[in-house]
This record gives structure tokens, C-alpha cells and sequence, in this order.
């Protein structure tokens, strides 16, 4: 592309059970919950954000609140797997351990000397998560978690495992700067992006149900840079929504061979509206549903920061501090599905 993807932003599922989903991916997993705040497609669901200890693209795991939504499983075309990285076989046998102890399945696949080792397991809403040690050489994206060994901590995200061919997703991604690389198409940019592949099983999507990965998001940097390659990308062999403003980064999406899409803004990210130390301890709302504050905060279900960065500080429902007062492009109207 004549304006290129930086690499991967975030990778983002559906939820149903917000208090589950943070205690798992925040405690369990070690992520940090970098943003407690809402769809920007609604005025009344959650959005969960989790990543190292920054929030930097990259990192990012979030879920769509959607309490009404089916439980399903990826069917053909869908994304089946989120990636992440870890550093060595080690590591996976100790994520082995701490699923274990925390009573989740999960499976080694270390047989074939010809594809990476890695550690699939499925969240506690059914998202399949598959840990790999990457050959990426791109600096680490991690969090800190007292209770996880530093050696042993999620690295960033390595990519999608979708339930397509290579050859059927090939056109769409080459068209956006991946190249084809043997197993997998591998997208070289500040931050290396991958994509592999799997039979697909016969049976429909699961598109918009809980425990089916909803999108991959990849950023293109500024505002300009990212319509540049929005626009660009439609030109290519599937069309383009246009571009979204969700406070915290826009967003356009397509659906590929392979699941949904997004080309996003690197930022402004998620210290626009709060300081670093507090990031995850108070429900953060767009100047455009802030006149719904007190309405939703007696409605939501109140979550509670599992690794807050200053531990003898409660979960605060203060109000964010002032910023750009634009509204955002969100509609505020219910949608009538999750895509």
C-alpha cells in the first residue's frame, strides 16, 4: 500500500458477562484493563479494553458488551483464533499450569517440527486463544503482573487463525502490504502482523455470538494517513465501510475471506482522558454520552479493577477530566445486531 498498515491495534470479542470477562483476561491472564467505557455504537454498553501496561497498539484485547447475544462457535469464515505471543516453550507449560489452577482446559500443539509451538485454550465465554511462541523479533508489549514470572508474560499480538485458506484470503490481504509466507501471510510494518489459517468445518458463521472473535484491527497512524489507506483499501477486492469516530481511536471496517477487519488511527489512545496510574479504575465516557453518567451508573454493573496500579485506591465513578468536547460520530440509536 502507498500508505502503509503500522501492524496490529487490537483484537476484539464479544462478552456477555462483564465481571467474568475482566477477572479473567485482568487476573488470569495478567493484562492490565486499560479502559472501562462504552460502545461507541451504543449509549448503554460496556466496552472492555485490556493490554500491557500502557495500552499501546499492539497489545489490546477488547470486548463488546452484548448481555443478549447467542453463544456460538467460528464457522467458515470466521475468525477462530486470537494470537498472542509469548517467548518460549517454558512459557507455555507454564500457562498450561496457571489454567490449570484456575480451572480452565487447554492443549499443547508441539508435535509438528514444521509449525510454532503453541498453548490453545478457550476463554470463559468460549473465545478460542491460542498462545504461540513467535519468531517475531519485535519489542515486547507486556504487562506487569506481580504474580506472573516476567519471563513468562504475554509479548502483544502475533495475529488471526481464521477458519479460510490462504489462497482465498490471499487477494484481500496482499492488496493491504501482507506477503505471502509459506504457512501464513505476514505483514511487515513497525509491528510485524500474521495471519494463519484452518480448515474450514463445514458449518455457518458465528458472527455476532459470544465466544466468535468479532474483528482484527490494524492501525495506519493519523487521521489523514488512516483514510488514505481506508481509501485505498477500497479499491481493493472487498469494500470498505467509511470511518468511525470512537473517541479513543477511528475506525473503518470490511469483511475478508477471513473475518471483520478494522483500519484504525493509532490514537489519541487511552490517556485522553485519564493519567496513566489511573487507567481501568473508573467508567470513562465520551463528552457525547457524559450527560448519561449518572443514568448509567446506576443501570451497569459496577467493575472493579482487579490490578488497579495504586492498590489501596477504590474504584472511582468521578467523572473523567475535561477534554475535546466534539462529539463523537456514533449513532444513538440501539443497533439491531452486533456486527
Amino acid at each position: 500500500m502507498k500508505q502503509p498498515l503500522k501492524g496490529p491495534h487490537h483484537f476484539t470479542g464479544i462478552t456477555r458477562d462483564v465481571t467474568t470477562n475482566v477477572d479473567f483476561w485482568c487476573r488470569v491472564m495478567g493484562l492490565r484493563f486499560v479502559k472501562n467505557t462504552l460502545n461507541f455504537e451504543t449509549t448503554f454498553r460496556y466496552h472492555t479494553y485490556f493490554g500491557d501496561e500502557e495500552g499501546n497498539p499492539g497489545s489490546v484485547v477488547t470486548f463488546l458488551e452484548f448481555k443478549e447475544a447467542p453463544v456460538g462457535v467460528p464457522g467458515d469464515g470466521d475468525i477462530q483464533r486470537l494470537i498472542l505471543r509469548v517467548g518460549s516453550y517454558d512459557s507455555l507449560e507454564y500457562w498450561m499450569d496457571r489454567l490449570i489452577a484456575n480451572q480452565h482446559h487447554s492443549e499443547m500443539l508441539r508435535l509438528d517440527p514444521t509449525q510454532p509451538q503453541s498453548l490453545v485454550f478457550w476463554d470463559p465465554e468460549g473465545h478460542e486463544v491460542e498462545l504461540m511462541v513467535s519468531d517475531s523479533t519485535d519489542t515486547p508489549l507486556v504487562a506487569e503482573a506481580d504474580d506472573i514470572p516476567a519471563e513468562h508474560r504475554i509479548l502483544g499480538i502475533e495475529g488471526a487463525r481464521s477458519f479460510t485458506t490462504k489462497e482465498e484470503q490471499l487477494p484481500f490481504a496482499q492488496h493491504l502490504g501482507f506477503r505471502d509466507d509459506g504457512y501464513r501471510l505476514v505483514l511487515d510494518a513497525e509491528r510485524s502482523g500474521r495471519w494463519y489459517f484452518s480448515p474450514p468445518p463445514g458449518r455457518p458463521s458465528g458472527d455476532g455470538r459470544v465466544g466468535v472473535w468479532h474483528h482484527v484491527a490494524y492501525d495506519a497512524g493519523d487521521g489523514a494517513e488512516t483514510q488514505a489507506a481506508r481509501d485505498e483499501a477500497n479499491e481493493g477486492v472487498r469494500p470498505w465501510t467509511k470511518i468511525f469516530d470512537h473517541y479513543f481511536f477511528d475506525s473503518c471496517y470490511s469483511m475478508s475471506p477471513g473475518g471483520r477487519m478494522e483500519i484504525c488511527t493509532t490514537g489519541p489512545g487511552f490517556q485522553l482522558d485519564e493519567k496513566l496510574e489511573d487507567l481501568g479504575d473508573r467508567l470513562c465516557l465520551s463528552p457525547r454520552v457524559e450527560p448519561l453518567r449518572a443514568k448509567l451508573e446506576s443501570e451497569l454493573t459496577l467493575i472493579v479493577n482487579p490490578r488497579p496500579r495504586n492498590k489501596g485506591k477504590g474504584t472511582s465513578t468521578a467523572p473523567p477530566a475535561a477534554v475535546d468536547s466534539s462529539p463523537n460520530g456514533a449513532p444513538a440509536t440501539e443497533p439491531s445486531s452486533v456486527g
